[in-house]
């Protein structure tokens, strides 16, 4: 087996199995569902802590015990406030983030490994874009889905990855145009990797551009240019003023210039037609307004990791229905930090990204090779950071872990060398070995909590497949699992015709909400099964309704018009603040579709009908 094949063999263990785990995250819409995050989460945590016990190489820097206390007295203020079910994925997702760092760090840090870890990454990135381009092009598509979106079921989140992908590649062309410009011989010796690397730059930009996103190709492009600019500035500070450092640049120009004619005229149209409109909608204005003003709602610790969805309900109001009632982001991803966590959140998290880079920006002062590849690295993430500003790729999983894993290639790119492995490979110290223990116990422990979190969101989403038999043997239990998202989904089984187990229905939601007091679903099931059981609102009923309304005044269009039927049902029975909450959502209602709430205010009749004709006459 030739040696160059043997280095690749030899990254299998851990590198290739994080990369396959980061590749299956990317297709498998990135992570971007509860559990999904808990499952990819918990195998990357493992991953890292098996290397950790195996080799010295990925042993933690010291900075990376202060990163995990932090991240654990945010899980313990979110535990003690009720919140942590729902924050449990992303604090999931936040520990498989550090063990990619640390999983490419630790196996860049041999000479030469880190060139081939990134080579190995490019092929990987190809591969997906090779895929998306085919599925893409291969099936007519219409509307929203004319944008392509790949696995990530975003076009803006699939511009983030393919982005990446498509700066490594132009790292690697400047490196081989470098290598291989000068000389016939140099030029026939480098022609197959140009080819190559032009391909990993043209496939994936396209890709980039068929997903017409704006801040996307913008940003894409403002990062390729200035990682040109920079090769070529720093290729003339090494060589002069020559003739060669001036052809270099000229190649470089020309073939940036090249390539982005080439990706624009073969995908640029769709985009073209969309930078038409302006980038300054006012919708995406009236949200960031909205979502900074809310964040003086819980200014220092936040409303909770994943709580984005909750928030967004308790602020959306009739005047801001068309702009927050549909969305599930605040597409700029370090202002919904600020919501989620707070000032105190997002200096931390500020702090954490900023450590990263510098870890890589460190090379510069002692690297004399691969420093093309640190550059790189430093404009992919000034890529990825510009583009958090208007998106939420960096929330999507699939997208943080691949930026990690490009930030730890960086890391230990720019740590490797002869003074680095001599640090690497010395003796151990006192502490060294208890730390290194203690490290890969911490590891497996989270690993293990994650993964059961993983087991009860799985179960949670299989619930409604459960037999009656199932369902009445989990009823006649004492307790009920430690997930508020499982109990709610065994009472949303519970209220199904074949089970009608109405009783149980209402202690699993009751379970559900002292584990989880947000869930706006749980809440509503109350209102219904006192309806249910009792013919009419009790008390308990018109208590669960203002809860409801409170935590979700406007919500989606299901949820405003479920509460409207039961409106209607129980007209009379409406105490006067429930009351005047329902007619501010017949206003809402009759903006968004008149001819639905004609017909429920024909069937109810009485003085619903009276007050949704009210509401539908105002709105005329």
């Amino acid at each position: 087996m030739p040696e160059s094949v043997r280095a690749y063999v030899r990254l299998l263990f851990p590198a290739g199995l994080c990369l396959a785990l980061l590749a299956g995250a990317a297709l498998y819409f990135g992570a971007d569902i509860p559990a999904a995050k808990a499952i990819f989460s918990c195998a990357l945590i493992t991953l890292a802590a098996l290397a950790a016990l195996f080799s010295r190489t990925f042993r933690p820097p010291a900075a990376v015990w202060t990163g995990l206390a932090v991240l654990s007295g945010f899980a313990l203020v979110q535990a003690l406030m009720g919140w942590m079910d729902t924050a449990a994925p992303e604090f999931a997702a936040l520990a498989a983030g550090g063990a990619v760092w640390l999983l490419a760090r630790g196996s860049s840090l041999e000479p030469d490994t880190g060139v081939r870890l990134w080579r190995a990454s490019l092929a990987a990135g190809l591969l997906i874009a090779v895929w998306a381009f085919l599925d893409f092009t291969l099936e007519p598509r219409a509307g929203s889905a004319a944008r392509l979106s790949a696995g990530f079921l975003s076009a803006n989140t699939a511009a983030t990855f393919f982005g990446m992908i498509a700066l490594m590649g132009l790292a690697e062309l400047l490196g081989r145009i470098r290598r291989g410009f000068g000389t016939m011989a140099a030029f026939n010796r480098h022609a197959m990797g140009l080819g190559l690397s032009l391909v990993c730059v043209v496939l994936p930009a396209t890709c980039l551009v068929l997903t017409a996103s704006r801040a996307g190709i913008l940003f894409g492009a403002l990062s390729a240019f200035a990682l040109v600019g920079w090769h070529v500035l720093a290729w003339t500070r090494q060589g002069g003023a020559s003739q060669r450092s001036a052809g270099l640049g000229v190649a470089g120009l020309i073939a940036a210039l090249v390539i982005g004619g080439l990706v624009w005229t073969v995908s640029g149209e769709m985009a073209v037609s969309r930078f038409g409109r302006s980038m300054g909608e006012n919708a995406r204005a009236e949200m960031f307004a909205a979502y900074w003003d809310a964040v003086s709602l819980a200014p220092w610790l936040g409303h909770g990791l994943g709580s984005f969805v909750f928030t967004n309900d308790l602020i959306t109001t009739s005047q801001t229905i068309d702009s927050l009632g549909a969305t599930h982001a605040a597409h700029n991803v370090f202002l919904q930090w600020l919501l989620q966590a707070g000032w105190s959140g997002a200096i931390a998290m500020w702090a954490a990204a900023a450590w990263l880079v510098a870890q890589v920006a460190r090379g510069f002062s002692h690297r004399r090779r691969q420093r093309g590849y640190l550059r790189a690295v430093i404009c992919i993430s000034a890529f990825v950071i510009l583009h958090g500003l208007t998106d939420f790729g960096l929330e999507v999983p699939g997208v943080m872990w691949w930026w990690a894993w490009v930030l730890g290639i960086g890391a230990g790119m720019a740590a490797a060398g002869q003074g680095a492995r001599k640090r690497q490979y010395s003796a151990p110290g006192r502490l060294e070995l208890p730390s290194r223990l203690a490290f890969v116990l911490a590891m497996f422990a989270v690993a293990g909590l994650v993964g059961w979190q993983g087991h009860l969101r799985v179960e949670a989403n299989l619930a409604h497949t459960l037999s009656p038999e199932a369902l009445t043997a989990i009823a006649q239990r004492n307790s009920l699992p430690p997930s508020a998202y499982l109990r709610d989904a065994y009472a949303a089984r519970a209220i199904d015709s074949d089970i009608a187990d109405l009783d149980f229905a209402g202690r699993a939601s009751r379970a559900a909400i002292e584990r989880e007091p947000r869930l706006v679903a749980a809440w509503n099931r109350l209102v219904w099964l006192d309806l249910a059981q009792n013919g009419r609102l009790t008390e308990n009923g018109q208590d669960a309704l203002a809860q409801s309304l409170y935590l979700n005044p406007y919500g989606d269009q299901d949820i405003m018009r479920w509460r409207l039927q039961i409106a209607a049902a129980a007209w009379d029975d409406l105490g006067e603040l429930n009351r005047r909450e329902i007619r501010s959502q017949l206003h809402a209602a009759a903006a968004e579709d008149r001819r639905w709430l004609q017909r429920l205010a024909q069937e109810a009749g009485g003085p619903f009908q009276t007050e949704a004709e009210l509401a539908l006459e105002r709105t005329r």
